[in-house]
């Protein structure tokens, strides 16, 4: 719901309360005076506890975002480190693979050219 929105609703809910009040009420003027000036402050606490309940939602609010982003960017700093060392631990086999497949490549070269020589 947005704030202002019941804002809007807590005034008008007082002026329509309090015209409702005025026009139905055999009460003498000074009472009266009395009910509009109670209704009044009523309004102004529930203003007031509103606006207190929005200003402690938007601390909650910040402090989550703060602590999000710090935690997404430790989680970020975990995963690249991961894939370094990753990285690091898979490179000697792939250089033993890689020598292989030269070796095996050298081993179909030397074969061919065999293949390939006139028999004496």
């Amino acid at each position: 719901m947005n704030g202002k929105s019941l804002l809007y609703g807590f005034i008008a809910g007082g002026i329509i309360g309090g015209t409702i009040t005025l026009l139905s009420t055999p009460k003498s003027g000074n009472e009266v005076q009395q009910l509009l000036a109670s209704n009044v402050n009523n309004l102004m606490n529930s203003l007031s506890n509103v606006k207190e309940k929005t200003l402690q939602l938007k601390s909650q609010v910040e402090t989550v975002a703060t602590e999000g982003a710090t935690t997404l960017k430790a989680v970020s700093t975990d995963v690249k480190n991961s894939i370094s060392e990753w990285k690091r631990d898979v490179e000697p086999t792939m250089n033993d693979i890689q020598r292989s497949i030269q070796e095996l490549h050298e081993t179909i070269d030397q074969l061919e050219s065999e293949i390939k020589r006139p028999l004496a």
